[in-house]
């Protein structure tokens, strides 16, 4: 057996060796001697291992044939897959055929022999493709040397290429060397062919045949160097499927690029160092040519303002710069960020990535990051009262005129909820922005609601910041106790309104904004006018259409269907038991004047729930100014200031706890803290059984 051994060649430079040559005598010689130990071996069972003709490899390869069971006189090597799973073999290994086949097409004019054949095996033995000799085809099909054969020790005992795949070297045996005598008139080379990690994918085997006794025939054509020349095949296909795969993985890449840039809602612009457009994505090219013309090969400088370019002439990373897009139509505001490409050497910039969003599309980020948006619709508006009802059917006419709305009614009736209803109706997509009047300072609400530009003041962010009517473009700004906003704010509110353009604080140009304003009070804006505390035009301008929402006592029957959607709302929420509410309860409920409204209402029922006992609300369970307030007007509790009796203050005493226990004795005795029979005594003097 020739072998390029590791220890001398490694895998890497299996090409780079000088072929063995052997001299005429020296080969029928050792082809005679090895034969004849062959057949000591068959037939005596000589232990291979002793013969000194013989590699150590090859007696070992023999003697694990013979433990096999490998029939050494087979017509016919090796098994056979099925023909069902061969399709899917070729399609698995199509990439190494493929390169296979093209390197042997390029090289086999360089193999000057005759009678042979090139077998492409995988990293199982099974023969995947070959070529060679037409006269030889048949012979080599005979022994089943056909695609989808499975050639390696353990079915075909000791050949070139099972010995390869083993020692992971290239081998060379000549014909008694094999095991099986099919192959003893023949040499073969083999080499094994690795991926880029060093496994074994498949080997590369050139078999010459040479029939019986080929000393003594014409040997001109028995080449010694074959190992050699299937060794470089063998490297050759290993470094063009190494290219394949980098190349296919360099495809792969750029794809996944292109689809990551597909995939972001952001635009993305390569631009090299002399500003040209190398790469955008489709939503920069949106952002930039919304027309749709061609933006890459195009300078930079034809899209953005100065802004951009003292960024990108700067060299240092930004992020969240505000400047200007230039349309044939109008400008843009966007927001950019910019990172630098380094280049080979230090210091050295090859171009820039710049990330881009439009400042509309960053504004509906914010709005919905920040619940800027509008939940509630028309059929969240509990009730069934004519008022309410009447109140709903002119706000849903309102939603669809478009123009200012001013919602008048008492803290607490759903001014709000009557916002997001008209808003939902008339611009669903876009934002809802409110700002409260009356819980910003004086000296923050114009900052709050126009923006500013960075540096207008001291504590301001360093990119500025948009207001809230920037971020109600193309939505509804809902400005909520309107009545508290500053006089010398409402004139700039009026501007706005009146030009549909904002300029920031600090700023120096205008910025278009589309918005509808629904404004709320519980003042008299009208009285304010007359007082000089709000402006007339402002007034007009905002009252364009007006709704005065109804407060709950104008709407009682409509206050136990809300008790039961809050409880049913916040039991759900919180997971407690779902109570009912006593009769005593429902009265006080329905007589309270509840001066908060509905939000009273709801925090009453939510209180009412904590403190139920036994699935049962009843009326120690209300808030006491529910309860009392109740009492108050229904049954004359009186306050026992002024009073000089003992006595008569306990009868007042007495006298409210049964008011505001519904006259129910049990409930009022714990809580005076008196036995029930101390209460009957007890009312009985004072002569309150009257009352029960």
């Amino acid at each position: 057996m020739e072998v390029i051994r590791p220890d001398i060649a490694c895998a890497d430079s299996r090409g780079d060796f000088m072929a063995k040559s052997f001299e005429y005598d020296l080969f029928q010689r050792r082809w005679q001697e090895i034969h004849e130990c062959k057949q000591r071996f068959l037939k005596y069972n000589e232990d291979p291992r002793t013969f000194t003709c013989l590699s150590p490899e090859v007696a070992d390869s023999w003697l694990r044939s013979y433990k096999n069971n490998i029939d050494p006189f087979a017509a016919k090597i090796g098994d056979n897959i099925p023909e069902d799973k061969l399709d899917a073999l070729l399609e698995e290994n199509s990439m190494l055929i493929a390169t296979t086949k093209m390197l042997i097409n390029a090289f086999k004019h360089l193999l000057k022999i005759s009678g042979y054949m090139l077998c492409l095996h995988n990293a199982n033995g099974t023969i995947l493709y070959h070529d060679g000799d037409a006269n030889e085809i048949s012979f080599f099909k005979s022994i089943n040397a056909v695609v989808g054969a499975v050639w390696n020790e353990s079915t075909s005992g000791t050949i070139a290429h099972g010995l390869s795949m083993i020692l992971r070297c290239p081998v060379q045996l000549i014909g008694p060397e094999h095991y099986c005598v099919a192959l003893e008139g023949s040499i073969c080379s083999a080499a094994p062919i690795m991926d880029e990690k060093g496994t074994l994918i498949g080997t590369l085997t050139l078999v010459q045949a040479l029939g019986e006794r080929p000393w003594e025939k014409n040997l001109k054509n028995l080449q010694s160097h074959t190992l050699g020349w299937v060794a470089s095949l063998a490297v050759a296909i290993e470094n063009s499927l190494k290219l394949e795969e980098k190349n296919r993985r360099l495809l792969v890449m750029n794809n996944t690029l292109e689809t990551i840039l597909a995939c972001i809602d952001a635009g993305i612009i390569a631009v090299d160092c002399d500003n040209k457009i190398i790469k955008a994505n489709q939503e920069a090219a949106l952002i930039l040519s919304p027309g749709g013309g061609k933006v890459e090969g195009r300078d930079i400088r034809d899209f953005v303002d100065d802004r951009v370019m003292q960024a990108l002439t700067s060299r240092k990373p930004v992020s969240y710069l505000e400047a200007t897009i230039r349309d044939r139509k109008k400008e843009r505001q966007c927001i950019f960020s910019l990172q630098f490409i380094p280049g080979q050497k230090e210091k050295h910039i090859e171009g820039a990535i710049i990330r881009l969003n439009t400042a509309e599309k960053i504004n509906t980020l914010v709005n919905v990051r920040t619940g800027a948006m509008a939940k509630y619709h028309f059929d969240d508006i509990i009730g069934t009262s004519a008022s309410l009802n009447r109140a709903k059917d002119l706000a849903r006419k309102f939603a669809g005129a478009g123009e200012n709305i001013l919602l008048t009614g008492e803290s607490g009736t759903g001014k709000e909820l009557f916002a997001q209803a008209i808003h939902n109706q008339y611009r669903p997509e876009g934002p809802f922005v409110a700002l409260n009047c009356s819980a910003i300072p004086r000296n923050l609400i114009e900052s709050e609601l126009f923006g500013y530009e960075g540096g207008t003041f001291t504590g301001a962010e360093r990119n500025g910041r948009p207001g809230k009517i920037e971020l109600a473009h193309r939505g509804t700004l809902f400005l909520d106790e309107i009545g508290d906003m500053p006089i010398e704010t409402q004139g700039t509110l009026l501007r706005v309104l009146e030009e549909k353009r904002v300029m920031r604080l600090g700023g120096r140009k205008y910025i278009p904004v589309d918005f509808r304003v629904i404004a709320a009070t519980n003042k008299n804006l009208y009285q304010m006018v007359q007082e000089n505390q709000f402006r007339l035009d402002l007034y007009f301008r905002l009252a364009v259409l007006k709704l005065e929402i109804p407060p709950l006592r104008q709407r009682r029957e409509d206050i136990l269907l809300l008790c039961q959607y809050f409880i049913e709302y916040y039991c759900k929420k919180t997971g407690h038991v779902l109570p009912t509410i006593s009769p005593a309860a429902k009265k006080i409920i329905l007589e309270h004047e509840w001066p908060g409204n509905v939000r009273q209402l709801e925090n009453a029922m939510i209180y009412a729930v904590n403190m139920s006992q036994d699935g049962l609300i009843d009326v120690q369970h209300l808030p006491n100014e529910v309860v009392m307030g109740t009492a108050q007007k229904s049954a004359g509790i009186r306050s026992i200031e002024g009073i000089t009796s003992m006595e008569e203050a306990e009868r007042i005493v007495i006298q409210n706890a049964m008011a505001y226990t519904g006259n129910n004795i049990p409930k009022a005795a714990r809580l005076l803290g008196l036995g029930k029979s101390t209460l009957y005594r007890k009312l009985k003097q004072y002569n309150l059984n009257s009352t029960l």
